[in-house]
């Protein structure tokens, strides 16, 4: 590196949930300078949180899986936080009937209606027992039609695909991915919640411990441009032209990234590039309606296969996420990438979802505005080719000092949980490496 640059003990590039959950811990420790920069104008990435009349809107629809139990109540906890996160249980819309399933903490369940006895039994049996990188390699379809289950059992499952997989093709999601799931429900006793006042609050939080050192610097509108790593040890970072001593770099952006867009000198193995750069990742339709006049009272995540959708009152777990006497309704269905830009299939599905909320609700919404977007929900949808064993792992192989971190790389959980989680990992290899 040319004489004079600032050095930093590391960059971490992309400040949404994963890179700036990473800057937090950091920070708290104080050992390090960290560097975070991130493209946009402002931190957050997929959570970040628009204002709109009174109303907090997420880019999209985000549980906290887990609740506070999960690895975004341990980071926020590590930053000393004494954010809520507030208990949501889980239902299915089946038969025209809003059946419970998970309510806000795990005994509940022993009073489901959504799985009989013997069903019940079956999926607990199943999701204890389903381990290994073989349970991961069968799909939800394949683990269905080997094992006969009911057609109550089957609705679940898929139900669950498109809740917390993000995906309705069951022929390709990982049945390993939802067991591995609830088994951790099953250990923290509570499936999912809602940050007490938003996502707003966290990502404040976050990037309020990252301020607090004088030893961590946030660079906004700044993008990674190319990781130099002579004889394969990272020695530091080119990002919005400047060139950057660092002692490790971890990228905090989809792994498709780091092989499409990101120069590394030397390259990637041109085999572990092309595993990158394949990754699929999920698409869903998301919409966040406000409303005039609250329709339900219910708190629970509500999941249909037809039309495949989840469905939240969300205002009614943080109710300062809308004005008083008002409510955030929230929607998701979860599409196929080649879908994103037919408007007439994105237009039929919208009316199909609200439609949907009708009958769940018993009450047609009083709509005061809708915001409608196809957007990336996830860096990778659990396939059976792409579950976790097959994930690219933290440590970037053939390279020291270089790292993944997000929900698309090798570590528990799901979505938002699995970024923090890694996010926890990565630290540790670091101090490791450090």
């Amino acid at each position: 590196m040319p004489g004079g640059t600032k050095r930093y003990d590391v960059v971490v590039a992309g400040a949404g949930i994963a890179g700036l959950s990473l800057a937090a811990l950091l920070s708290v420790q104080a050992r390090y300078s960290v560097l975070l920069l991130e493209s946009g104008s402002a931190p957050g990435g997929r959570f970040r949180v628009t204002r709109r009349d009174g109303y907090l809107l997420d880019w999209g629809v985000h549980a906290c899986l887990l609740g506070s139990r999960g690895s975004i109540g341990r980071v926020l906890r590590r930053c000393d936080s004494d954010i809520r996160i507030r208990p949501a249980g889980m239902a299915v819309f089946r038969d025209e009937k809003l059946l419970p399933f998970v309510g806000e903490h795990l005994a509940t369940v022993l009073g489901q209606k959504v799985l009989g006895t013997a069903s019940l039994a079956r999926f607990g049996s199943a999701a204890l027992a389903s381990r290994g990188k073989r349970s991961f390699e069968i799909t939800i379809s394949g683990w269905l039609e080997r094992n006969r289950s009911g057609a109550d059992l089957e609705s679940v499952l898929k139900a669950l695909s498109i809740g917390l997989l993000a995906t309705d093709s069951y022929e390709r999601a990982s049945v390993g991915e939802l067991f591995a799931f609830f088994r951790q429900v099953m250990r923290r006793a509570v499936a999912a919640g809602y940050p007490e006042g938003g996502w707003g609050p966290v990502l404040d939080a976050l990037l309020e411990a990252v301020k607090r050192s004088s030893r961590c610097e946030v660079r906004l509108g700044t993008r990674l441009e190319r990781v130099i790593a002579p004889g394969s040890s990272v020695e530091g970072v080119t990002a919005g032209g400047e060139d950057i001593e660092a002692g490790a770099v971890v990228c905090a952006f989809p792994p498709q990234s780091l092989a499409d867009e990101i120069d590394i000198d030397p390259p990637l193995p041109e085999v572990y590039r092309k595993r990158l750069s394949a990754l699929e990742d999920s698409v869903g339709l998301c919409i966040e309606m406000g409303l005039n006049t609250p329709i339900t009272k219910d708190r629970r995540i509500v999941f249909s296969v037809g039309p495949p959708a989840l469905l939240w009152a969300v205002s009614n777990t943080s109710p300062a996420v809308a004005p008083p006497g008002k409510q955030l309704l929230q929607f998701f269905s979860p599409i196929s990438g080649k879908m994103r830009g037919d408007k007439a299939f994105i237009e039929r599905r919208t009316d199909e979802l609200i439609d949907l909320a009708v009958k769940v609700y018993g009450h047609t919404p009083d709509e005061e505005f809708k915001r409608v977007m196809v957007t990336t929900i996830g860096s990778v949808v659990p396939f059976a080719g792409q579950s976790r064993p097959y994930r690219p792992g933290i440590s970037v192989p053939g390279y020291d000092g270089l790292y993944i971190i997000g929900d698309g790389v090798n570590a528990s959980g799901l979505g938002g949980d699995l970024a923090a989680r890694s996010a926890i990992q990565a630290e540790r290899l670091l101090n490791g490496y450090l």
